[in-house]
């Protein structure tokens, strides 16, 4: 019996621009709070693939390891799923190519280019359905709500033992990545401030003062 298709959830959440008529304009996102971590992949892989438990760390740690060697000296890397590749721009304007040196160039981020078939693999697994609205109330809405907010951030302190992070305060307050950095910010500042922020690697962790 063929497996049935659900197809991706996403949300729908107001947009900075507005329409010609004035009214807010829309845009779509994945849903919120849908996170999976390397564990949970490692296992599912497993299951279904019968790897070894640690073979899919073990791959992404040696990418980790090896891939900016590479990145760094211009290469980019194909892979079955895709191209990554360095992106790279400039720190100010120019017009003169004569004057650019490298102390000019800056590294931006990693572009990922995905391949044909790997977007056919999704298209495939998204099926026929489509996509499905899981209708959330809006962010605009649910910042001004105090209550709600506070509540949200007790929660998602309790689950992280101490401390939350963005994207938990996104799953349990039903913030948009932006309204939820912007509520934990905020948190942080004035005379009596609720959150304290401390950075550890790439990422920003809040703990309550």
């Amino acid at each position: 019996m063929p497996r049935k298709k659900t197809g991706m959830p996403f949300e729908v959440h107001p947009s900075p621009k507005k329409a010609e008529n004035g009214e807010q304009l829309l845009y779509v996102k994945p849903e919120s709070g849908r996170v999976r971590s390397l564990d949970d992949f490692e296992t599912w892989f497993g299951d279904k693939f019968s790897l070894r438990k640690g073979d899919m760390t073990r791959v992404f740690d040696a990418f980790f390891d090896g891939a900016p060697e590479w990145f760094a000296k211009g290469y980019r890397i194909e892979t079955p799923i895709g191209i990554f590749m360095p992106k790279i721009r400039l720190k100010r304007q120019e017009t003169n190519p004569d004057s650019i040196t490298h102390d000019d160039v800056e590294l931006e981020g990693i572009d990922f280019l995905p391949t044909k078939s790997f977007i056919k693999k999704l298209k495939h697994e998204i099926g026929s359905n489509g996509f499905r609205y899981v209708r959330k109330p809006q962010s605009g809405r649910l910042i001004h709500n105090l209550e709600h907010l506070e509540k949200a951030l007790y929660q998602s302190i309790r689950a992280n033992n101490g401390y939350t992070t963005v994207a938990s305060f996104m799953y349990y307050s039903g913030l948009s990545k932006y309204s939820a950095s912007k509520a934990l910010a905020h948190w942080c500042y004035g005379e009596n401030p609720k959150l304290k922020c401390s950075r550890y690697g790439h990422s920003d962790f809040y703990t309550p003062t």
